[in-house]
Protein backbone atom coordinates (compact mmCIF):
# COMPACT_ATOMS: atom_id res chain seq x y z
CA UNK A 1 0.00 0.00 0.00
CA UNK A 2 1.16 3.19 -0.90
CA UNK A 3 1.98 5.76 2.04
CA UNK A 4 2.47 9.63 1.09
CA UNK A 5 2.57 11.31 4.51
CA UNK A 6 1.98 15.84 3.95
CA UNK A 7 2.38 17.12 7.18
CA UNK A 8 6.38 16.75 7.49
CA UNK A 9 8.37 19.13 8.85
CA UNK A 10 11.81 19.79 8.39
CA UNK A 11 14.54 23.03 10.21
CA UNK A 12 16.02 25.50 8.49
CA UNK A 13 18.76 27.60 9.98
CA UNK A 14 18.91 31.00 9.96
CA UNK A 15 15.01 30.92 10.19
CA UNK A 16 15.12 28.30 12.61
CA UNK A 17 17.95 28.67 14.66
CA UNK A 18 16.37 30.31 18.05
CA UNK A 19 12.91 28.34 17.64
CA UNK A 20 11.60 27.18 21.32
CA UNK A 21 10.71 23.78 20.52
CA UNK A 22 13.81 23.08 18.46
CA UNK A 23 15.53 24.01 21.16
CA UNK A 24 14.06 22.22 23.64
CA UNK A 25 15.03 19.27 21.47
CA UNK A 26 18.26 19.84 20.90
CA UNK A 27 18.59 19.72 24.92
CA UNK A 28 15.85 17.12 25.36
CA UNK A 29 15.66 14.58 22.65
CA UNK A 30 18.11 14.78 20.52
CA UNK A 31 17.49 12.17 17.67
CA UNK A 32 14.42 13.96 16.82
CA UNK A 33 16.71 17.40 16.79
CA UNK A 34 18.90 15.49 13.80
CA UNK A 35 15.86 14.33 12.34
CA UNK A 36 14.12 18.02 12.21
CA UNK A 37 17.33 19.29 10.50
CA UNK A 38 17.81 16.18 7.76
CA UNK A 39 16.80 16.00 4.44
CA UNK A 40 18.78 12.69 3.70
CA UNK A 41 19.50 9.56 5.00
CA UNK A 42 17.85 9.74 8.41
CA UNK A 43 14.71 11.10 7.07
CA UNK A 44 14.94 8.32 4.45
CA UNK A 45 15.58 5.60 6.96
CA UNK A 46 12.80 6.46 8.83
CA UNK A 47 10.35 6.94 6.19
CA UNK A 48 11.68 3.31 4.17
CA UNK A 49 11.16 1.99 8.56
CA UNK A 50 7.25 3.08 8.00
CA UNK A 51 6.93 1.75 4.43
CA UNK A 52 6.18 5.95 3.37
CA UNK A 53 7.09 6.60 -0.34
CA UNK A 54 6.54 10.45 -0.36
CA UNK A 55 6.89 13.24 2.11
CA UNK A 56 5.47 16.86 1.60
CA UNK A 57 8.15 18.41 3.54
CA UNK A 58 7.26 22.07 5.22
CA UNK A 59 9.28 24.55 7.21
CA UNK A 60 9.41 24.02 11.00
CA UNK A 61 6.75 26.60 12.56
CA UNK A 62 6.47 29.43 12.98
CA UNK A 63 8.74 29.61 9.33
CA UNK A 64 9.29 33.17 8.87
CA UNK A 65 5.87 34.53 10.12
CA UNK A 66 7.87 35.65 13.62
CA UNK A 67 9.83 37.99 11.80
CA UNK A 68 8.75 41.66 12.21
CA UNK A 69 10.69 43.22 9.20
CA UNK A 70 8.46 42.37 6.24
CA UNK A 71 11.22 42.71 3.62
CA UNK A 72 13.25 40.42 5.43
CA UNK A 73 10.39 37.97 5.85
CA UNK A 74 9.26 37.97 2.26
CA UNK A 75 13.38 37.22 1.57
CA UNK A 76 13.80 34.51 4.01
CA UNK A 77 10.77 32.83 2.39
CA UNK A 78 11.97 32.76 -1.17
CA UNK A 79 15.17 31.79 0.07
CA UNK A 80 14.03 28.80 1.79
CA UNK A 81 11.88 28.19 -0.94
CA UNK A 82 14.72 27.55 -3.73
CA UNK A 83 16.74 25.67 -0.60
CA UNK A 84 13.90 23.40 -0.24
CA UNK A 85 13.31 23.00 -4.13
CA UNK A 86 17.01 21.73 -4.20
CA UNK A 87 15.87 18.79 -2.22
CA UNK A 88 13.00 18.17 -4.47
CA UNK A 89 14.82 18.10 -6.97
CA UNK A 90 17.36 16.10 -5.95
CA UNK A 91 14.73 13.52 -4.95
CA UNK A 92 11.98 14.12 -7.03
CA UNK A 93 10.45 10.32 -6.04
CA UNK A 94 10.65 11.20 -2.56
CA UNK A 95 9.85 14.64 -1.69
CA UNK A 96 7.18 17.19 -2.43
CA UNK A 97 7.24 20.66 -0.83
CA UNK A 98 4.49 23.45 0.66
CA UNK A 99 5.75 26.87 -0.22
CA UNK A 100 6.52 28.82 3.08
CA UNK A 101 4.90 32.12 2.16
CA UNK A 102 5.08 35.70 4.36
CA UNK A 103 1.91 36.66 4.91
CA UNK A 104 3.10 39.97 6.52
CA UNK A 105 3.28 41.21 3.08
CA UNK A 106 -0.21 39.49 1.93
CA UNK A 107 0.62 40.15 -2.27
CA UNK A 108 3.93 39.32 -1.70
CA UNK A 109 2.93 35.93 -0.36
CA UNK A 110 0.65 35.92 -3.77
CA UNK A 111 3.25 36.27 -5.63
CA UNK A 112 5.96 33.26 -3.84
CA UNK A 113 2.90 30.73 -3.97
CA UNK A 114 2.46 31.27 -7.14
CA UNK A 115 5.81 31.30 -8.09
CA UNK A 116 6.64 27.92 -5.90
CA UNK A 117 3.68 26.36 -7.83
CA UNK A 118 4.53 27.17 -10.99
CA UNK A 119 8.41 27.58 -11.18
CA UNK A 120 9.48 25.31 -8.67
CA UNK A 121 6.71 22.34 -8.78
CA UNK A 122 5.79 22.26 -4.79
CA UNK A 123 2.48 21.67 -3.97
CA UNK A 124 0.92 24.05 -2.38
CA UNK A 125 1.42 26.11 0.64
CA UNK A 126 1.20 26.39 4.49
CA UNK A 127 0.30 29.65 6.84
CA UNK A 128 1.40 28.86 10.36
CA UNK A 129 -1.63 30.22 11.59
CA UNK A 130 -2.24 33.98 12.83
CA UNK A 131 0.59 36.38 12.08
CA UNK A 132 1.49 38.80 14.86
CA UNK A 133 -2.31 38.49 15.75
CA UNK A 134 -3.56 38.97 12.16
CA UNK A 135 -5.43 36.52 11.09
CA UNK A 136 -6.40 35.12 7.22
CA UNK A 137 -9.97 36.27 7.53
CA UNK A 138 -8.81 39.54 6.97
CA UNK A 139 -10.04 40.66 3.39
CA UNK A 140 -6.07 42.08 2.71
CA UNK A 141 -5.91 38.21 2.05
CA UNK A 142 -8.03 37.72 -0.52
CA UNK A 143 -5.53 38.32 -3.58
CA UNK A 144 -3.70 34.85 -1.10
CA UNK A 145 -6.56 32.55 -1.72
CA UNK A 146 -7.87 33.83 -5.39
CA UNK A 147 -4.45 32.75 -6.46
CA UNK A 148 -4.72 29.55 -4.56
CA UNK A 149 -7.68 28.96 -5.82
CA UNK A 150 -6.91 29.53 -9.54
CA UNK A 151 -3.62 27.30 -9.10
CA UNK A 152 -5.74 24.48 -7.38
CA UNK A 153 -2.90 24.51 -4.77
CA UNK A 154 -3.94 23.76 -1.44
CA UNK A 155 -3.07 25.96 1.62
CA UNK A 156 -2.10 23.75 4.77
CA UNK A 157 -3.89 25.73 8.01
CA UNK A 158 -0.88 24.64 10.40
CA UNK A 159 -0.66 25.72 14.40
CA UNK A 160 1.08 28.20 15.64
CA UNK A 161 1.26 29.49 19.66
CA UNK A 162 -2.28 31.05 20.15
CA UNK A 163 -2.47 34.88 20.13
CA UNK A 164 -1.05 36.87 22.92
CA UNK A 165 -3.91 37.83 23.98
CA UNK A 166 -5.22 34.25 24.29
CA UNK A 167 -1.99 33.45 26.05
CA UNK A 168 -2.25 35.61 28.87
CA UNK A 169 -6.27 34.81 29.80
CA UNK A 170 -6.39 31.29 29.51
CA UNK A 171 -2.63 29.77 29.15
CA UNK A 172 -0.32 31.66 31.57
CA UNK A 173 -0.47 29.55 34.52
CA UNK A 174 -0.20 26.61 32.77
CA UNK A 175 2.57 27.22 30.43
CA UNK A 176 5.14 24.55 32.21
CA UNK A 177 2.48 22.21 31.32
CA UNK A 178 2.13 22.65 27.82
CA UNK A 179 -1.23 23.83 27.80
CA UNK A 180 -0.38 25.98 24.96
CA UNK A 181 1.05 23.80 22.46
CA UNK A 182 -0.09 21.00 21.38
CA UNK A 183 -2.01 19.00 23.68
CA UNK A 184 -4.75 21.49 23.56
CA UNK A 185 -4.02 25.36 22.62
CA UNK A 186 -2.65 24.37 19.63
CA UNK A 187 -5.93 22.73 18.08
CA UNK A 188 -8.21 25.31 19.94
CA UNK A 189 -6.34 28.03 17.88
CA UNK A 190 -6.22 26.44 14.85
CA UNK A 191 -9.49 25.38 15.00
CA UNK A 192 -10.83 28.21 15.63
CA UNK A 193 -8.84 30.28 13.00
CA UNK A 194 -10.52 27.47 10.26
CA UNK A 195 -14.06 28.95 11.43
CA UNK A 196 -13.00 32.24 11.50
CA UNK A 197 -12.54 31.93 7.71
CA UNK A 198 -15.67 29.78 7.84
CA UNK A 199 -17.74 32.18 9.27
CA UNK A 200 -16.29 35.32 7.42
CA UNK A 201 -17.70 33.73 3.88
CA UNK A 202 -14.51 32.93 2.30
CA UNK A 203 -15.78 30.00 0.67
CA UNK A 204 -18.75 31.39 -0.70
CA UNK A 205 -16.57 34.02 -2.39
CA UNK A 206 -13.96 31.43 -3.55
CA UNK A 207 -15.49 27.90 -3.17
CA UNK A 208 -13.01 25.99 -5.09
CA UNK A 209 -10.76 27.08 -3.04
CA UNK A 210 -9.20 24.10 -0.76
CA UNK A 211 -7.40 23.80 2.40
CA UNK A 212 -6.20 21.63 4.90
CA UNK A 213 -5.88 21.00 8.74
CA UNK A 214 -4.17 18.23 10.67
CA UNK A 215 -4.37 16.10 13.85
CA UNK A 216 -7.53 14.89 12.55
CA UNK A 217 -9.25 18.50 11.84
CA UNK A 218 -8.34 20.14 15.06
CA UNK A 219 -11.47 19.52 17.13
CA UNK A 220 -13.52 20.54 14.37
CA UNK A 221 -15.33 16.69 13.21
CA UNK A 222 -16.58 16.48 16.54
CA UNK A 223 -17.80 19.75 17.34
CA UNK A 224 -19.44 20.14 13.83
CA UNK A 225 -23.20 19.21 15.04
CA UNK A 226 -22.99 22.25 17.88
CA UNK A 227 -21.16 24.84 15.43
CA UNK A 228 -24.21 23.79 13.00
CA UNK A 229 -26.80 24.01 15.59
CA UNK A 230 -25.82 27.24 16.93
CA UNK A 231 -24.57 29.25 14.21
CA UNK A 232 -26.36 32.97 14.07
CA UNK A 233 -27.70 32.14 17.89
CA UNK A 234 -26.11 35.52 18.94
CA UNK A 235 -28.78 37.91 16.78
CA UNK A 236 -29.58 38.50 13.24
CA UNK A 237 -27.11 38.05 10.33
CA UNK A 238 -27.74 40.77 7.29
CA UNK A 239 -27.46 39.43 3.90
CA UNK A 240 -24.06 40.39 3.94
CA UNK A 241 -22.68 38.06 6.43
CA UNK A 242 -24.83 35.34 6.22
CA UNK A 243 -23.53 31.81 4.40
CA UNK A 244 -25.26 29.83 2.15
CA UNK A 245 -24.70 26.94 3.58
CA UNK A 246 -24.48 25.52 7.29
CA UNK A 247 -20.89 25.74 8.40
CA UNK A 248 -20.17 22.32 8.65
CA UNK A 249 -21.08 22.10 4.26
CA UNK A 250 -17.83 24.46 3.95
CA UNK A 251 -15.63 21.89 6.58
CA UNK A 252 -16.57 19.15 4.40
CA UNK A 253 -16.24 20.83 0.81
CA UNK A 254 -13.21 23.36 1.22
CA UNK A 255 -10.80 21.21 3.93
CA UNK A 256 -9.57 18.35 3.97
CA UNK A 257 -7.90 16.75 7.53
CA UNK A 258 -4.65 14.65 8.21
CA UNK A 259 -4.12 12.26 10.89
CA UNK A 260 -0.97 14.07 11.69
CA UNK A 261 -0.20 13.36 15.56
CA UNK A 262 -2.89 12.29 16.26
CA UNK A 263 -3.52 8.56 16.37
CA UNK A 264 -6.72 7.93 18.36
CA UNK A 265 -9.02 5.13 16.81
CA UNK A 266 -12.31 6.86 18.59
CA UNK A 267 -11.00 10.13 17.14
CA UNK A 268 -10.47 8.68 13.94
CA UNK A 269 -13.64 6.97 13.36
CA UNK A 270 -15.63 10.36 13.88
CA UNK A 271 -13.31 12.15 11.77
CA UNK A 272 -14.09 9.65 9.03
CA UNK A 273 -18.32 9.66 9.91
CA UNK A 274 -18.09 13.67 10.22
CA UNK A 275 -15.64 14.16 6.96
CA UNK A 276 -15.77 11.00 4.61
CA UNK A 277 -12.85 9.22 3.77
CA UNK A 278 -12.59 11.29 0.95
CA UNK A 279 -11.43 14.05 2.98
CA UNK A 280 -9.24 12.17 5.32
CA UNK A 281 -5.10 11.89 4.44
CA UNK A 282 -1.99 10.43 6.61
CA UNK A 283 0.06 12.56 7.98
CA UNK A 284 2.53 11.63 11.21
CA UNK A 285 3.73 14.84 12.01
CA UNK A 286 7.47 13.76 12.33
CA UNK A 287 10.32 14.32 13.75
CA UNK A 288 7.55 15.30 16.79
CA UNK A 289 5.57 11.82 15.61
CA UNK A 290 6.96 8.68 15.15
CA UNK A 291 6.54 7.09 11.05
CA UNK A 292 5.98 3.85 12.04
CA UNK A 293 3.75 4.72 14.81
CA UNK A 294 1.61 6.41 12.55
CA UNK A 295 1.79 3.80 9.25
CA UNK A 296 0.92 0.87 12.47
CA UNK A 297 -2.17 3.25 13.35
CA UNK A 298 -3.52 3.33 9.89
CA UNK A 299 -2.59 -0.31 9.00
CA UNK A 300 -4.26 -1.82 11.92
CA UNK A 301 -7.78 0.59 11.63
CA UNK A 302 -10.64 -1.31 10.89
CA UNK A 303 -11.90 -0.76 8.45
CA UNK A 304 -12.02 -1.79 4.49
CA UNK A 305 -8.90 -1.64 2.26
CA UNK A 306 -10.24 0.87 -0.50
CA UNK A 307 -11.07 3.38 2.65
CA UNK A 308 -7.35 2.66 3.71
CA UNK A 309 -6.37 2.96 0.21
CA UNK A 310 -8.04 6.52 -0.16
CA UNK A 311 -6.41 7.96 3.05
CA UNK A 312 -3.08 6.37 2.73
CA UNK A 313 -2.56 7.57 -0.70
CA UNK A 314 -5.70 7.97 -3.04
CA UNK A 315 -6.93 11.69 -1.30
CA UNK A 316 -3.54 12.96 -1.93
CA UNK A 317 -3.26 12.05 -5.15
CA UNK A 318 -6.66 13.04 -6.02
CA UNK A 319 -5.91 16.59 -4.24
CA UNK A 320 -2.47 17.67 -5.67
CA UNK A 321 -2.81 15.69 -9.34
CA UNK A 322 0.68 15.53 -10.87
CA UNK A 323 2.44 17.51 -8.47
CA UNK A 324 3.12 14.18 -6.64
CA UNK A 325 4.89 11.41 -9.17
CA UNK A 326 3.21 8.07 -9.73
CA UNK A 327 3.61 5.51 -7.81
Amino acid sequence: MSLIALEEHYAWDPISADNAVGSWLRLHNRTAYERLYDRGPLRLEQMDAAGIDFQILSLFDPGVQADRDVQRAVDAARRANDDLAETITAMPDRFGAFATLAPQDPTAAAAELTRAVTELGFVGGLVNGHTHGRYLDDPAYYGLFETAEALQAPIYLHPTTPHAAVMEAWFKPYLGAGLHLASWGFGVETGTHALRLIYSGLFDRFPRLQMILGHLGEMLPFAAHRIDRYYGLAGDLDAGHKLLRLPSEYLRSNFYVTTSGNFSAPAFACTLEVMSAERVMFSVDYPMDDNIAGAKFLAGFPFDDELRRKVASGNARRLFKDRIPAP
